[in-house]
C-alpha cells in the first residue's frame, strides 16, 4: 500500500513539473541540436558586450564544442562597471578578464579575446571602430555563424548589448563568411517570468511588448549540457549577485533539475544567407 502511495505521488510530481515546463516555453517553436550549419565551417563567433553575458546561450555553446566546432568568444569590454563587487574598477578589470577566460575553458571553447571599450559606454563609442576590429577577427576566424544579443533590447535593455547586438547584425549583413546571425532571445512566457522575478528585467525591459525581444525561430534544447552551463555560472564569482538574480534558484536546484526545468536556450534568426 506504501509502495503504490508513493509511485502515485511521484507521477503526481513528475506530472506537474512537465506541466510547469510546458507552461514556461514555446513547444511551437522548432527545436535544432545546435545553431551549426551542414556543409558550412563549423567555425562559431559569439560577440557580447561584457564577461558572463554568454550566460545566455551558455548550453548551446557548449553543445556546439562538443559537436567538434570551433568557438569564439568575443566580449568588447572587461565589465569595468559593475557594481557591489567589491573590487576598484582597475581591479574589477583584471578578474573579469581572467572569468571570461575561465568561461571559455569552462566551456571548451577554441578561443577568447576580451577587448577595452569602455563598460557602459558601447553607446556612445566609435562604432566604425569598434566593426574594424571585429571585421579583422571575422577574416582571421571565418565563422560562418554569428550569436549575439538583438539591436533593440539587447536582451533585457541594457545599452551596451543593444550596441553589440546591432554591429552584430551590420556585420553579418556585409561579410560574405558569415551565413547566419541568432540572437539570444526568450519566448513570451519566460519573459513574463522574468519581470516577476529578475530586477534587470523589471527596471530596464520596455513597457511596450512591440519594443521587446525578438520571437524566437529556433530552441536548442540543453538538458544534457546542464554541468557545463552550471559551472559556468560559478566562474563568474565578481558577479554572484546578477547570476543569482538574472538565474533565480539556480542554486536550490541540482543543475540536472534544475536544466530540465529550463531547459532550452531561445534564439531569433536575424541573418540568414
Amino acid at each position: 500500500m506504501i509502495g503504490e502511495m508513493a509511485a502515485v505521488l511521484l507521477l503526481l510530481v513528475a506530472a506537474a513539473f512537465l506541466f510547469v515546463r510546458e507552461r514556461l516555453n514555446d513547444s511551437s517553436v522548432p527545436k535544432a541540436r545546435s545553431l551549426l550549419l551542414p556543409g558550412a565551417p563549423k567555425t562559431v563567433m559569439a560577440i557580447w558586450a561584457h564577461p558572463d553575458d554568454e550566460i545566455t546561450s551558455a548550453g548551446t555553446l557548449a553543445a556546439m564544442t562538443a559537436e567538434g566546432a570551433q568557438v569564439v568568444l568575443i566580449y568588447l569590454t572587461r565589465g569595468e562597471a559593475a557594481r557591489d563587487t567589491g573590487y576598484g574598477r582597475d581591479q574589477l578589470a583584471e578578474v573579469r578578464r581572467l572569468e571570461a577566460q575561465a568561461a571559455g575553458t569552462a566551456l571548451g571553447t577554441h578561443a577568447v579575446e576580451v577587448f577595452e571599450w569602455p563598460d557602459g559606454g558601447l553607446a556612445t563609442a566609435d562604432g566604425e571602430a569598434v566593426k574594424a576590429v571585429l571585421r579583422e577577427r571575422i577574416a582571421h576566424w571565418n565563422p560562418s555563424v554569428l550569436i549575439s544579443f538583438d539591436e533593440h533590447v539587447g536582451y533585457y535593455g541594457h545599452p551596451d548589448h543593444v550596441a553589440a547586438g546591432r554591429w552584430a547584425r551590420e556585420l553579418a549583413q556585409e561579410q560574405n563568411s558569415v551565413r547566419r546571425l541568432y540572437q539570444a532571445t526568450l519566448p513570451k512566457a519566460l519573459i513574463k517570468l522574468a519581470l516577476k522575478l529578475v530586477a534587470a528585467f523589471r527596471n530596464n525591459y520596455p513597457a511596450d511588448p512591440a519594443s521587446g525581444l525578438p520571437d524566437p525561430t529556433l530552441a536548442v534544447p540543453i538538458a544534457g549540457f546542464a554541468t557545463p552551463k552550471r559551472r559556468l555560472l560559478d566562474v563568474h564569482l565578481s558577479q554572484a549577485k546578477v547570476i543569482a538574480d538574472v538565474q533565480p534558484g539556480y542554486d536550490k536546484l541540482p543543475a540536472w533539475l534544475y536544466y530540465r526545468l529550463f531547459d532550452r536556450e531561445y534564439f531569433a534568426l536575424a541573418v540568414s544567407k
